[in-house]
């Protein structure tokens, strides 16, 4: 796999400055962010050809979304102008004890949540792809976008080309009356897809799975999950604490096996983006063809450390997470 096509949406993030809340601060910070784009970027900073399929403002708010695209290494040339609005959010990011906070601000009324991608961009987009990344929150967003992801996957399958499908459920954007029909079309997708990332809480809160804690370990659950929807690989991560310390271990999955990474401990100067951080490391690690256990332990160590830098795309280098995993304790790197 050489060449990955992420479809998603593009979002203007602002957050204040030094953890302040918003009633505390005139000045945000601004940049541009998105699960697809937050995992292309970092694979092209490893060398990876990216490329992502999505719909900007036909306006400088839009063109400014495609300098910061290409800025991170990723290729451009399937993004889309139309509309004149851009899914934001405001982060108020947390420190200590107070959790971080995102509001959004019309999301469902975005270019990319109101426009339709014919099936030719569509076919454009694919072509010479080895892995395309969908990502889950696309169902959630609008109906367009939903109609979008679901062609996108069922073409990517007519074409052979294998799909990663991240869950990314945002409980907060579905209203109750439309829980049936989203459940209904997260297992079509999932029926297209070849990777997946997501964890204990989307098999048995959005896919309703059975799972008694008692006498099933989620080993068992994650295993039982890969061979309903005849999967190649379930992946993601597993948060707990110990005292005063939080930790984070990842899993990944194959039919025959599974296996888990060293609980890491987190410190958190930034935490979104994080999954992104591991989802990205993931698919660097299949890309080189490795056993189950490099490429979880690789992006793991990814997830941790980012969770140390500013922004929600991942911006270290596989030669500087190598030496982390090598030299754990390592305070400076000369």
């Amino acid at each position: 796999m050489k060449n990955i096509l992420a479809f998603g949406e593009v979002m203007l993030r602002l957050c204040p400055q030094h953890y302040k809340m918003l009633d505390q601060t005139d000045t945000l910070d601004m940049s541009y962010s998105g699960t697809g784009l937050n995992i292309l970027s970092g694979l092209a900073r490893n060398g990876v050809q990216t490329s992502l399929l999505t719909v900007l403002p036909e306006n400088p708010v839009g063109h400014a979304a495609a300098a910061s695209i290409r800025k991170l290494g990723v290729q451009d040339n399937h993004l889309i102008f139309k509309g004149g609005h851009i899914g934001t959010y405001l982060l108020e990011m947390g420190y200590g004890n107070r959790p971080s906070q995102v509001t959004y601000l019309n999301r469902s009324e975005s270019a990319f949540c109101t426009t339709e991608i014919s099936d030719g961009q569509m076919q454009a987009a694919l072509s010479g792809v080895d892995l395309v990344h969908i990502c889950g929150i696309a169902l959630s967003t609008s109906k367009i976008s939903r109609e979008n992801a679901l062609r996108l996957a069922k073409m990517t399958t007519a074409m052979s080309i294998p799909l990663c499908f991240d869950f990314n459920y945002r409980m907060s954007f579905v209203k109750p009356e439309e829980r049936s029909s989203l459940i209904a079309d997260y297992k079509q997708i999932l029926n297209e897809a070849n990777i997946v990332i997501g964890g204990k809480k989307d098999l048995t809160l959005l896919l309703e799975m059975a799972f008694d804690e008692e006498h099933e370990s989620l080993a068992d659950l994650y295993q039982r999950f890969v061979h309903d929807y005849d999967l190649t690989y379930f992946c993601g991560t597993e948060k707990s604490a110990q005292g005063y310390f939080k930790l984070v271990r990842g899993f990944l999955a194959d039919k025959e096996n599974i296996v888990f990474s060293d609980d890491k401990v987190v410190t958190t100067y930034d935490r979104i983006g994080t999954g992104d951080a591991f989802a990205a490391g993931i698919i660097q690690g299949l890309i080189a063809q490795c056993s189950l256990q490099e490429p979880v332990d690789f992006a793991i160590t990814s997830t941790q450390l980012a969770h140390t830098t500013y922004g929600d795309s991942p911006i270290l280098t596989k030669s500087f997470i190598q030496e982390k995993m090598k030299y754990d304790d390592l305070d400076v790197m000369r």
